[in-house]
């Protein structure tokens, strides 16, 4: 499963992640993992969860961002849930180099049909590449 939730920034794409994290936390057989550019308050998210900050690592592109995910997949073969929250911010404001992200997460899910990939975007529907668009529900 590929989720995007999207919306303008302000519109508490944060949020609806945090509570999503926290159900999969209390939930999920498998680990879980959430990413981020920068590292916040994290005293409400479940403590099951692995949290993961982007900046920590100098990771400012999709190609960058692309290698860090497959890598942790690679390392931690019994993740159930990535939540990324923030990927223009994480990939510097481009989503238009996401595209070979979005391609790789594909083939992960497709490889690993139990693994969930939760993407938060901040731009309106109308804005989102036919790439991230496509998984929009």
């Amino acid at each position: 499963m590929i989720k995007i939730v999207y919306g303008p920034k302000g519109f508490g794409k944060t949020k609806i992640m945090l509570d999503e994290v926290n159900k999969a936390g209390e939930g999920a057989k498998g680990n879980v993992v959430f990413i981020s550019d920068k590292r916040f308050n994290t005293v409400s998210i479940n403590l099951n969860v692995r949290c993961l900050y982007t900046e920590e690592y100098k990771i400012t592109t999709a190609q960058a961002f692309t290698g860090f995910v497959n890598g942790l997949l690679a390392g931690n073969s019994d993740i159930e849930y990535v939540f990324i929250d923030g990927l223009k911010r994480i990939i510097g404001n481009e989503l238009r180099g996401g595209q070979a992200l979005f391609k790789s997460i594909n083939a992960l899910q497709k490889a690993y049909p139990e693994l969930k990939f939760i993407v938060s975007v901040s731009a309106a529907k109308e804005d989102l590449p036919k790439y991230i668009a496509k998984y929009v529900k």
